[in-house]
């Protein structure tokens, strides 16, 4: 994948964990509110975990 591409996925990955949090912020609440925050925020972590694997790995 071309660095541009990956770029855009991790702009992509991080903007969506953001909208999830920002949607289980407001419906806090709610059970189904708190999921969805945890499923944003793992999508976020996630996300800057993988770069920093691969910004840290030597091959």
């Amino acid at each position: 994948m071309s660095p541009i591409d990956e770029l855009h996925l991790m702009l992509g990955l991080l903007v969506l964990g953001f909208v999830l949090l920002g949607i289980g912020f407001n419906f806090r609440d709610k059970g189904w509110g708190i999921a969805v925050m945890m499923a944003g925020a793992i999508v976020v972590l996630g996300t800057i975990a993988a770069r920093i694997i691969d910004a840290v790995s030597l091959t």
